[in-house]
């Protein structure tokens, strides 16, 4: 039986790619804070859900609705999430893949930090609309 924050990662997940925000307010902490790497205008510390919910908005306007999740695998313990996963997105006719493991803090089966750890930085940055 799977951990019930491997669950609740899961159906965060599912709720993205379904552009669910009613879902994704049940699963995601209001104070939650993410930690986005790279060199373009999407990186930096999103704090808060409000903030993250624009964060969203300026991801799909900057992929053109291509961004693409895929978990290939998710741990879990009573305090953090584990995923193991691959983004995608097109970018300039191309694309654009990046293999990244996500370390989350989780409380009560709800999310409130996450940190992206992307294997090839130069790709994850187009992946982000970067040059």
């Amino acid at each position: 039986m799977e951990h019930s924050n491997a669950v609740a990662y899961r159906r965060t997940a599912d709720a993205f790619r379904a552009r669910d925000s009613e879902a994704l307010t049940q699963l995601i902490a209001e104070e939650v804070v993410w930690h986005v790497p790279g060199g373009t205008p999407l990186a930096g510390d999103i704090h808060g859900l409000d903030a993250l919910f624009r964060w969203f908005e300026r991801l799909h306007q900057v992929t053109k609705g291509t961004f693409t999740l895929r978990e290939h695998d998710v741990l879990a313990s009573d305090d953090h999430v584990v995923a193991l996963s691959d983004m995608s997105s097109e970018n300039a006719g191309l694309r654009v893949s990046v293999n990244v493991v996500s370390v989350m803090h989780f409380r009560e089966v709800l999310q409130r930090e996450r940190w992206f750890h992307p294997a090839d930085p130069a790709a994850w940055d187009a992946l982000l609309g970067g040059v």
